[in-house]
């Protein structure tokens, strides 16, 4: 079966029961109405312990898969943020007055130089604690230099989050080795630990640190530690800077050796663009009319070909709700899919394409691409970077590209005009009301959901913050994404002319993949769309967009 056949309709051969459809239909209504074991009894008895039951109850997709995967937690931890805003720990009204108390004693005992964790303290309270601090006092120097000293080692939360606290205050020459040396003792501390996500940042800071004191053999060091801590949050970005000081001090082999890693990690990477002078080797794919073929059971009977035929037969009823609903695992948790081969994946993405789950979608077709870049073709690019709105995002782009604008949308919101942040943000360019309202006073929350109004407002805001930083797209990515405050703030910190070292600098993780994301995103938009929006934009394609980063320096 090849993929354009399966995108376009199920071509499931399995006929729907009446029973089976009776079944589905039933565990759809619980589903729906937020019914958990009182549920899954009712249909367990019903249809007489049918295992497709499991799906009422809670986390039922590791009991469904447990006989096929195992999931390695390194693997699966969220990326560290650096902001309060973006911290993974929920923390109810109640619980920030009560632990405001520990917070205090961890602040207290930090100026006293002591790192004992107190009673009730939580990970992230150490970040918490020396966010009271506006300058490096005395006391912060001080217990810096007994961090480092000592022949103990202590939490590597407590070393990586002083040396952020210290990298506030760059670029002061003094503050710079003083974080060095928080940074060192972390990972010399720390050799054999391979899963802490403290230790690996501690070793990308350091390593990126060494590259501004110019010590490209020191940095290959770290990353070539930081590389062998298994699948991280930093693997590609610890393969790119280890290439780049090969390829700096004229190490072929090495060079070679990072360089296949960082392709085979993330063959459509920004980092793997860079390294390759700012393009790809797989560009001429597009150039290949290949129609996959793709594969419609796993390996192995159990979970995973049970959900398979559960999402045909949902498919068949046209309810793409209860699809999306059983899409979820791999939305929240793409490792489920590393077990499955590429064929199967490639069919999976069909079921998410015909049933509008976009951020599915581009799950399961990016683990196809960083296992097997054969798949990138025409084709399957197509579906991994889709062009929707283009008549409005062109009419709204005076200033900026419109595939820019595109890239832009399909990070923010995967193009779902309906889609809602945590914090608020709205629509397809993901505003914030205020800051749609500092567009247009006239405009209302409930209108932002309007892709005409939302291009509208946002590109303007876009262009906004382009004018503010001269035309430089990535300053302005970074920008919109953290604000343009906190942007200045990293610009004096970090003056640094490698516009990709700058980049990774930034200490927030998500404006650090943001931006290179929405870069990736464009570089292909251009590459698949380009003769098309430059046939209907005219002038407003000609504002080329440049991402300084895809340019080695």
């Amino acid at each position: 079966m090849r993929l354009s056949e399966a995108m376009n309709k199920n071509l499931s051969e399995t006929p729907l029961a009446p029973e089976r459809k009776g079944m589905l239909l039933l565990i759809e209504k619980s589903k729906r109405k937020g019914r958990g074991a009182e549920a899954f009894d009712t249909c367990s008895k019903r249809y007489a312990g049918a295992p497709e039951c499991n799906v009422l109850k809670s986390g039922w997709a590791d009991s469904f898969f447990e006989d096929e995967i195992e999931l390695d937690e390194s693997d699966t931890e969220i990326a560290l943020k650096m902001s309060q805003r973006n911290s993974q720990i929920k923390l109810t009204r109640d619980f920030k007055r009560k632990h405001s108390r520990v917070i205090e004693a961890v602040y207290r005992g930090l100026l006293q130089g002591k790192i004992d964790k107190v009673e009730g303290q939580i990970e992230g309270d150490y970040y918490r604690a020396l966010k009271k601090v506006d300058s490096w006092t005395p006391e912060l120097e001080t217990l810096a230099k007994q961090l480092v000293k000592s022949e103990e080692c202590v939490d590597p939360e407590a070393y990586v989050y002083l040396g952020l606290k210290g990298e506030e205050f760059f670029p002061d020459d003094d503050k710079m080795e003083q974080v060095l040396d928080l940074y060192e003792k972390a990972d010399s501390c720390n050799l054999e630990n391979a899963t802490n996500k403290y230790v690996q940042l501690a070793r990308f800071r350091l390593g990126l640190l060494s590259i501004v004191k110019k010590d490209c053999d020191q940095a290959q060091k770290v990353f070539n530690r930081l590389a062998r801590m298994g699948v991280n949050d930093y693997s590609t970005r610890a393969h790119y800077w280890s290439a780049y000081c090969a390829r700096a001090g004229s190490k072929k082999e090495e060079f070679l050796a990072s360089f296949d890693e960082l392709f085979r990690m993330n063959p459509l990477g920004f980092h793997t663009l860079s390294i390759n002078y700012g393009d790809s080797i797989l560009v001429d794919n597009l150039l290949k009319p290949i129609d996959p073929i793709v594969k419609t059971r796993a390996g192995t009977e159990g979970g995973f070909n049970m959900w398979i035929r559960m999402l045909e037969d949902y498919d068949q009823m046209g309810d793409a709700t209860m699809v999306r609903r059983l899409l979820t695992p791999v939305r929240k948790n793409p490792e489920y899919l590393l077990k499955l081969e590429p064929g199967v994946r490639l069919y999976l993405s069909t079921f998410a394409y015909r049933s509008k789950d976009t951020f599915s979608l581009f799950r399961m077709l990016d683990s196809v691409f960083r296992t097997q870049s054969e798949y990138v073709v025409d084709s399957t690019l197509k579906l991994f970077y889709p062009l929707r709105f283009l008549e409005n995002i062109v009419e709204g782009a005076k200033r900026v590209n419109p595939l820019l604008v595109a890239a832009l949308i399909r990070q923010e919101s995967a193009f779902q005009e309906n889609a809602r942040s945590r914090v608020g943000a709205v629509g397809l360019m993901q505003l914030m009301p205020a800051t749609a309202r500092l567009m247009d006073r006239s405009v209302k929350r409930s209108q932002l959901t309007n892709p005409e109004i939302n291009i509208r407002l946002g590109i303007r805001y876009f262009e906004v913050l382009v004018d503010r930083y001269d035309g430089d797209v990535e300053l302005a990515l970074a920008a919109y994404n953290a604000g343009a405050e906190v942007v200045d703030r990293w610009k004096k910190r970090y003056p640094t002319r490698n516009r990709l070292l700058f980049l990774d600098l930034m200490p927030y993780a998500e404006t650090r993949n943001y931006v290179t994301l929405i870069g990736r995103n464009y570089y292909w938009y251009s590459k698949i769309y380009g003769e098309t929006v430059r046939a209907i934009a005219g002038s407003a394609e000609a504002a080329r967009s440049e991402f300084r980063g895809l340019k080695p320096e």
